[in-house]
């Protein structure tokens, strides 16, 4: 916080809703006394259950009020810009204050402290006080109101979120039951031919007992096969109702979540290619197996709907790899479409998507990047051209701590 020489004139000050009925003369300590801080962007002004001191006037820059209430729940009051202020309540109340307060940009703050306000309250004539505290109780309302709104929002968006984790995990079942079709079709036919092979009770040949073992090699290869395929189904869609932490090979995790979706890309001909870069000493991951699937799943279906036209396909590489000693890099890179320039900044809101008629929902690329960065406690970037296509790259540590 830097403090900077008061240089704040009358008309600065009336233009404050709270300030606009008073005269000059009563303005005048205020303008000679109150000191102007200025901030960098990210600094706090003061947080939840500190005592506050002061109130604070916006003269520039944008500033964010927000808490927590006593179930966990986070919600914002608002972003308070220019012109507006924040603090008095709880300045008033002489009490902790409810709210943290967070500059969003540089700001410049004039600060007025207990004293000087309640001198200037002290100077107030009746119809004075009574616009001081109707403005009060203005941008209190308006605060709450927004407060309010911002609960209902973030309960809304857990809820369909959930929907659609639901979702994936319905298409993930329906892809397993299509692609264990075949395994099953082969043991059948297998069986068959060792049933007619048996049938009649004739010398055993040379050849015969050849086609005999062939045909139990390739029943014992895909009943291995479909073994796997509901292994890799059980883990992670226990792990997925669970949201359990553990200790697993990430790379065999990838790999299975891949299997799985496999059927649906080979559908829209989208070839996965799986570039394991770790060394065996490496793979072992404390993390989230579940919240890990999800994420390939979300990002490989991205590349499914929005990466080529429909019917032509190509190729998604998805690269696991150590980046440094302590964080992991996931990167699913396809060479479609790409992204608009004018989207990429919205790609990872809540219900924004260019694909509503291919059954878009817009909370694909939200429930990643709420992932990646409160479960795995990583980043998610995004690199995308038009014509040449897009990666997100995903960057988590490779011990998530409590």
């Amino acid at each position: 916080m830097v403090k900077t020489k008061n240089s704040l004139d009358l008309t600065t000050l009336k233009d404050f809703s709270f300030f606009a009925s008073f005269s000059p003369e009563q303005l005048q300590n205020i303008t000679r006394s109150a000191r102007i801080v200025s901030l960098k962007m990210n600094q706090v002004v003061f947080r939840q259950g500190e005592s506050v001191d002061a109130m604070y006037l916006i003269l520039k820059g944008i500033v964010k009020v927000g808490g927590e209430d006593s179930s966990g729940t986070v919600y914002a009051y608002g972003e308070m810009k220019t012109g507006q202020a924040f603090g008095e309540l709880s300045l008033l109340r002489g009490e902790p204050s409810r709210v943290t307060a967070r500059t969003l940009t540089d700001s410049d703050l004039l600060v007025i402290d207990r004293a000087m306000l309640l001198a200037l309250l002290g100077s107030a004539d009746p119809g004075q006080s009574l616009d001081f505290f109707f403005a009060l109780e203005k941008q209190t309302r308006a605060a709450t109101e927004f407060g309010f709104r911002e609960v209902l929002s973030r309960r809304m968006l857990a809820s369909q979120m959930e929907a659609e984790k639901q979702r994936a995990l319905t298409q993930m079942v329906a892809g397993v039951a299509h692609e264990i079709n075949t395994p099953l079709s082969v043991i059948n036919t297998a069986v068959n031919i060792m049933a007619r092979e048996l049938a009649a009770p004739i010398e055993v040949t040379i050849q015969r007992a050849a086609d005999i073992a062939e045909s139990l090699e390739l029943m014992r290869l895909n009943v291995e096969r479909a073994d796997r395929l509901m292994q890799d189904f059980k883990k992670i869609s226990v792990s997925q109702l669970k949201d359990e932490k553990e200790s697993f090979d990430i790379a065999e995790a990838i790999e299975g979540t891949i299997g799985l979706v496999f059927v649906s890309l080979k559908r829209s001909r989208v070839q996965i290619k799986f570039h394991n870069k770790l060394a065996s000493e490496q793979k072992k991951w404390v993390g989230y197996r579940g919240f890990l699937s999800q994420v390939v799943i979300n990002l490989l279906t991205n590349v499914e709907r929005y990466a080529y036209p429909k019917g032509v396909g190509g190729v998604v590489d998805v690269t696991i790899r150590l980046e440094g000693d302590k964080h992991y890099c996931l990167s699913v890179k396809d060479s479609g479409r790409g992204i608009p320039e004018e989207d990429q900044a919205r790609i990872f809101e809540p219900f924004f998507t260019t694909g509503k008629s291919s059954g878009g929902t817009g909370l694909g690329l939200a429930i990643v990047h709420n992932l990646v960065t409160n479960a795995f406690k990583g980043e998610i970037k995004l690199s995308s051209e038009e014509g040449k296509g897009t990666e997100f790259i995903v960057i988590f540590p490779r011990v998530i701590l409590d």
